[in-house]
């Protein structure tokens, strides 16, 4: 923003915020969804959806003022820009926006990136681009939704600005333990033999400086006959797609790197552990799935291991937000360590889940793409739209195959072990 001052301001920063924008400070953080459409759009069309989508949703026209005590999220009237790429694909482009930080000192904090055949007579990719002050990747997903419903002549409701996390989770009743997530009781003195060791302790993340270094993007996808069957046998064998993900990852990995304990970063999403509503906010905790000789197990012991861990995270989801934002850091040293704590692991999965119905004009949604300048990250993205469960993995390392090899595992098992589960 040229003069910040002129500006309203909308609210102060959060708690979770300001780490965020304190680690972003020294190490850009941005994410993508790419957005594939069924037919063309043209730029000003897609500048005129723009717009109306930030009408939608404050943050998306915010920028942060650091001039006061505490820095603040200050209104301004700049639209999201747009870039246009032609003759491109979207695995490049996406792969460039990570080496082209957001100024965080302006606004808005999001941008566009629009990929077409160098004709323009096929589909458009429309490339999302969030900083990660002004949200998360479910609530970039709530956004291209609306920008999808704007391109479709629909006009979804303006928001008021919304709280900051911390407030909202204080306001929220704290709830009971469930009965069935009580801790299982200690094994007899003479099963102690038996009881495996706890892994341990991983290896301290550090920063890769950043360095304008394109990362690569490579994805995968189940289609939906296959993606089906993966929900059916994940109810059979008392799992989720998401610990047969993680179960599917950690066995690839495991494979590659002979790592007998792999750890798996999930952020856990509170809109969905709570009930809250669906805005372009930052609304996550995250917790580690840690599974043990994936080499040793099968697909679905692990995925349920898995999702048993998942299950009590989402239980303590409230708790944990709360304890990580009372960490106050006093500047962008601190943040930073304060992150790298909390994101130590093998492989991150961020999945959006389901994208909602009612969004005819998009064929596939991909991602979140993203890089967070920690060294040897791989950061796995999971969106499942028009029932293909599509991931791509962003990451500076050399995994080449690494989404394929996780989709041919969960296809195998989704399809083979599973029709065999449920004739059972």
């Amino acid at each position: 923003m040229h003069n910040p001052q002129a500006h309203p301001v909308m609210r102060s920063l959060g708690a979770f915020e300001h780490i965020i924008d304190l680690y972003i400070g020294r190490n850009p953080v941005q994410f993508s969804l790419a957005v594939e459409l069924g037919s063309p759009v043209s730029a000003q069309r897609l500048e005129d959806a723009l717009a109306h989508l930030q009408k939608t949703h404050p943050l998306l026209t915010a920028g942060i003022d650091r001039t006061g005590d505490r820095p603040v999220f200050r209104g301004s009237a700049e639209t999201i820009p747009v870039r246009q790429v032609r003759g491109g694909d979207w695995r490049e482009a996406a792969a460039q926006e990570q080496t082209r930080p957001i100024d965080a000192g302006g606004s808005p904090l999001a941008r566009a990136t629009l990929v077409s055949d160098a004709s323009g007579d096929h589909g458009t990719v429309v490339l999302l681009t969030f900083s990660h002050q002004v949200t998360d990747g479910r609530g970039a997903l709530r956004a291209a939704h609306d920008l999808l419903a704007i391109l479709d002549g629909r006009t979804p409701p303006a928001r008021p600005v919304p709280i900051d996390q911390e407030s909202l989770l204080e306001r929220l009743p704290r709830a009971e333990r469930p009965a069935d997530h009580t801790p299982a009781p200690a094994p007899p003195a003479e099963a102690a033999d038996h009881v495996p060791d706890a892994p341990a302790d991983p290896a301290a993340a550090t920063i890769r400086p950043f360095d304008a270094t394109a990362p690569s993007v490579e994805v995968a996808e189940l289609d939906p006959a296959t993606t089906g069957h993966l929900r059916s046998t994940a109810r059979v064998h008392g799992s989720t797609v998401q610990g047969a993900l993680c179960a599917a990852a950690a066995q690839a990995l495991s494979a590659r790197t002979g790592a007998e304990s792999i750890r798996i970063n999930v952020p856990i999403d509170l809109r969905s552990a709570l009930g809250l509503d669906d805005d372009v906010v930052n609304r996550f905790t995250a917790t580690t799935v840690v599974l043990r000789e994936p080499a040793r197990g099968t697909l679905w012991s692990l995925a349920k291991d898995a999702t048993a861990q998942l299950r009590a995270a989402r239980d303590a989801a409230r708790d944990a937000a709360l304890m990580l934002a009372s960490l106050d850091p006093a500047d962008a040293l601190e943040a930073e360590a304060a992150m790298l704590a909390a994101t130590s692991a093998d492989l991150e999965i961020t999945n959006l889940g389901i994208s909602e119905p009612g969004t005819p004009s998009a064929v596939a949604i991909w991602g979140p793409t993203m890089t967070t300048q920690v060294r040897d990250e791989r950061i796995l993205g999971v969106v499942t739209h028009a029932g293909s469960l599509r991931m791509a993995l962003t990451t500076h390392g050399d995994t080449r195959g690494l989404p394929a090899d996780i989709a041919d595992r969960l296809t195998h098992c989704g399809v083979v072990e599973g029709a065999d589960a449920l004739r059972t």
